[in-house]
């Protein structure tokens, strides 16, 4: 009997659903969507949020084109998805702390923080549950974000690697962020990417968090781990780990899983930080770009 490969697997796709209050556009069948028929700039009604909700935990990534917010309607928009937060390392708009820069001059041509695959903040206890991002100044091209479902990427395992990677935590760390692995490196990101008072300390600090995690709203299982912060497998060496790792990093990465959003000036988009991770697309040199983020609490990850 011949027997299928893992890569022979394929995710569960999402199925549609009728909406009244909102329109939904899939970007693909695993995740991905664009919202439309909603102005952001009022109070949400409570049957328009329900089905934004409802649309959010399918998809996983929602954006909401033509929505020309102030600071403070991002804010308050922001806040139906859970408690604000904020992440260390980076700049935060002047009067708004919560309100967070990410940036890159034309000028600019070093190295962009997020070319690997990542989900926000994994070296935290409490990673961040979300992120909704605006468009504040893009490109006319360029600049995409990727991203990838990692329900999907836990679906395509065969029963008996789940079962394996069910039992392992993975230690994730910033030191190649902000810490002594970054200072090795003796590269330096863009000016104004990050913050530059952050301790060394603080980024090699160390945290363990389940390889495979259960999601809290939808209950669905998911892989929870990325290049930029895992270290190693929780009581593994750096060489026992890395075979297990380098596969899950290759296999994460499946075209099938991913999607890709463009940016256009007063986009909102917003992702589950949880279940997906993403990656920056750094083919706008020359160009100026200019997004705030607001980051919404998390609970510790869990199996």
């Amino acid at each position: 009997m011949q027997v299928r490969s893992t890569f022979d697997a394929h995710p569960t796709l999402i199925k549609t659903r009728d909406y009244r209050h909102i329109r939904v556009d899939p970007l693909t069948g695993v995740l991905g969507a664009e919202i439309g028929g909603v102005d952001l700039r009022e109070p949400l009604r409570s049957e328009v949020w329900e089905e934004i909700a409802q649309a959010y935990g399918d998809h996983q990534v929602v954006y909401f084109p033509d929505q020309d917010l102030t600071h403070e309607q991002h804010l308050a928009f922001s806040q139906h998805f859970g408690e604000i937060s904020r992440v260390p390392q980076l700049n935060s708009v002047e009067g708004y702390p919560d309100v967070q820069i990410i940036r890159r001059l034309a000028s600019d041509t070093g190295r962009v923080i997020g070319e690997n695959w990542h989900a926000d903040s994994t070296f935290l206890d409490n990673p961040p549950t979300a992120i909704v991002m605006r468009a504040v100044d893009v490109p006319p091209y360029g600049g995409d974000t990727g991203f990838l479902s990692m329900y999907a990427a836990y679906e395509a395992l065969s029963p008996k690697y789940k079962a394996f990677l069910e039992q392992h935590s993975v230690v994730h760390s910033a030191t190649r962020i902000f810490g002594s692995a970054y200072l090795a490196q003796g590269r330096k990101y863009n000016a104004g990417a990050a913050r530059d008072d952050l301790k060394v300390e603080e980024g090699d600090r160390e945290v363990a968090h389940p390889l495979v995690c259960t999601h809290a709203a939808t209950g669905r299982p998911f892989l929870y781990v990325n290049k930029t912060y895992a270290q190693r497998i929780d009581g593994f060496s750096n060489e026992e780990s890395a075979p297990i790792l380098a596969f899950l990093f290759e296999h994460v990465s499946r075209f099938d899983f991913t999607c890709r959003v463009r940016w256009r000036k007063n986009q909102i988009l917003v992702w589950d930080n949880r279940c997906t991770m993403h990656r920056a697309i750094p083919d706008y040199t020359g160009q100026h770009r200019y997004l705030t983020r607001v980051t919404i609490a998390g609970a510790p990850p869990a199996r």
